[in-house]
């Protein structure tokens, strides 16, 4: 059961859904995109149906009027004449007596000369007035009765049983009627209304509106053809109308059942929306950082200010401004870039900031900056959440761990040049980070050899730099035992696919193992692209020959062998390199890097490694690095 204080409160919780802004939004612009349209859309089908059917009533009118004063017509004389022929008529007076007849006949007319060859006569010659013809012929009139023209009037099969006719003579003070409630006379209102038709003196139809008793009628007149009667249709206007009307009726409902349901789907979408609104709420109330949620215009629509207890988002700031002012400029931006784009709904935007306390404290806060659809289908974002969190400890943390990672990779990376025979060497290394993933190596292997290693493992920061240890060690241990190349390769493949923790971990590398007791250079290459190859005016790309380790279990190595000779120079550099960007987003690129070492082949490598930073430098334009790089030159002499 009800009680009246539940439906009180359903009544308050209906009324302040129905106030709420995303209500009216959806309510208003179903209305304005859908209702209005329909709206506009049946009124002018309607306007122009109208039109359409007074033009088509006037033109049926003006057509059927005719039709039916011929067939009146018809039937006048043929009446007539048969009367005559068989002598059926009421009388035949000699037109001397006329006048003594006429004086019991109304309209009397004032004078003979007035009668037509047929005139219409109401007249009184026993115990009821009744409707006469007077028919003139030579120097005798003959009398009909014209009850006939009352069976006429109503039978006609050119009239509609909703309408009147009537006809009148030329004077229009009598006429005969097919209204039964006027006893087939035509009423004083039709005589004056109709006045002014008889007036015209017209041999063509017309067609006239009026008013009767509040209602409009269509007035269509028409003289017949050589006789002195007008005849007369009254059509309802209402007849014209009831189609129109009912059509009318039909759209008003749809357009009422469109407003009820466009109602009740605008109140439905927005509880549901308000019930959203109160457990994102309790959410966001629960949720261990401070978050605030905006709608697609960047207005804030739920908020929880708590960063941490009693850390709000109002006591921070930067520039002058506070977190929350921070973000309101921020996320105008973030909804402007991405609203127009087909989005993945899993984006997100991650940023770090530094903000300050008033007593001067330093907090190192993450912003995380995520798109929210109203449903997953749609395409335009309904707005963006926004999450905010103190990472000043994590930093901290961090930097520790980074500054452990970067003590390791030190020890495990040459620190210093050595001496090796024949040949003058420089490295040029930057991390994309304080670590990366970049691996080099030099080893004096002795009795005149020497190797040079480059690899180039997967990602940045920590796990690539444990991941290098991992590549330098078992680098080291196959070198000592190895001086096959061939056997090198086959081996390093194998160690990379067995002890690295990532099964999809593929790690491009190549050596140089120069042998000065045979004077050649054995090449060998796992997929990596960095390797150009100076030799008197010609420079050469050799080709990368086997896969990158670990993307095969076994491989069957190629090894090049070059002879080599006093000045021969050999580069060797990862992706790093070659991916330097300007401001335009152009690459460094391999022509780039080409033409820069050839026209540096004359100059010694300590040289060429100062003007290598120096274009590093130059063409980044400030632009941050994409990759770690890493740089060997290598000169025979």
């Amino acid at each position: 059961m009800f009680t009246g204080n539940r439906i009180r409160e359903l009544f308050d919780h209906f009324l302040y859904v129905i106030k709420t802004k995303s209500f009216l939004k959806l309510f208003l612009s179903i209305i304005a995109f859908l209702i209005f349209p329909y709206f506009l859309l049946v009124s002018s089908m309607i306007h122009s149906r109208y039109k359409e059917a007074l033009d088509w009533n006037q033109r049926f009118q003006l057509i059927r009027i005719q039709l039916l004063a011929i067939d009146l017509e018809n039937q006048i004389r043929e009446q007539i004449n048969r009367e005559i022929s068989e002598k059926k008529n009421v009388g035949m007076i000699p037109i001397t007596e006329l006048p003594e007849i006429i004086n019991r006949c109304v309209p009397t007319p004032k004078d003979l000369s007035q009668l037509e060859e047929i005139t219409l006569l109401q007249c009184d010659w026993g115990s009821e007035k009744k409707s006469y013809l007077f028919v003139l012929d030579g120097k005798n009139v003959s009398v009909h009765s014209a009850k006939f023209l009352e069976d006429a009037l109503l039978d006609s099969p050119f009239s509609d049983p909703n309408e009147g006719l009537f006809i009148l003579g030329t004077q229009g003070d009598f006429g005969i009627s097919g209204f039964i409630e006027d006893e087939f006379l035509v009423s004083d209102f039709w005589k004056s209304d109709v006045k002014s038709s008889l007036q015209t003196h017209s041999n063509l139809p017309s067609l006239r509106e009026t008013k009767k008793d509040d209602l409009d009628y269509f007035v269509v007149s028409y003289p017949m053809f050589e006789l002195p009667i007008h005849l007369f249709i009254v059509s309802p206007k209402e007849l014209v109308l009831i189609p129109i009307k009912e059509s009318l009726k039909k759209n008003i409902v749809i357009l009422v059942s469109l407003l009820f349901l466009s109602f009740v789907f605008s109140l439905a979408i927005s509880l549901r929306e308000i019930e959203s609104k109160q457990k994102l709420k309790l959410l966001l109330q629960e949720f261990p950082h401070a978050a605030i949620l905006y709608d697609s215009k960047g207005k804030i629509l739920i908020e929880n200010q708590e960063i941490e207890q009693k850390l709000l988002v109002t006591n921070l700031f930067r520039d002058q401004l506070s977190v929350k002012e921070w973000i309101e400029k921020e996320i105008n931006l973030f909804l402007k870039d991405e609203s127009n784009l087909q989005l993945d709904l899993t984006k997100l935007r991650k940023e770090e900031s530094e903000f300050y306390s008033e007593d001067g404290s330093v907090y190192l806060l993450e912003f995380t900056y995520q798109l929210w659809f109203l449903e997953q289908k749609y395409r335009f974002a309904s707005g963006a959440l926004v999450l905010v969190q103190n990472v000043t400890k994590k930093r901290l943390e961090f930097e520790k761990e980074m500054d452990y990672a970067k003590d390791l990779q030190k020890k495990y990376l040459p620190n210093r040049i050595i001496i090796l025979p024949n040949l003058d060497y420089e490295v040029l290394y930057k991390p994309l980070i304080q670590v990366g993933g970049d691996y080099y190596d030099y080893i004096d292997l002795g009795n005149n050899r020497s190797i040079f290693a480059l690899g180039d493992v997967i990602g940045h920061g920590v796990k690539a730099a444990m991941m290098m240890t991992v590549l330098r060690v078992l680098f080291h241990q196959i070198v000592k035992t190895e001086s096959d190349p061939k056997e090198i390769l086959k081996k390093m493949n194998e160690g990379v696919s067995n002890h690295f923790p990532d099964p999809y971990a593929f790690v491009p590398f190549l050596f140089l193992l120069f042998d000065f007791n045979q004077n050649t250079v054995l090449y060998g290459n796992a997929g990596h692209p960095g390797m150009l190859y100076l030799s008197g005016n010609e420079i050469l790309c050799p080709e990368k020959l086997n896969p990158m380790f670990g993307m095969l279990p076994k491989i069957e190595p190629k090894v090049l062998e070059f002879p080599i000779q006093r000045g021969d120079r050999f580069y060797l550099f990862t992706d790093g390199l070659k991916d330097v960007e300007n401001s335009k987003e152009e690459k460094l690129g391999d022509k780039e890097l080409k033409d820069f070492l050839s026209s540096m082949k004359d100059k010694h490598m300590s040289l060429i490694k100062q003007e290598l930073e120096l274009k590093i430098r130059s063409y980044s334009e400030g632009i941050p690095f994409l990759d770690d790089i890493t740089w060997i030159g290598i000169d025979v002499i």
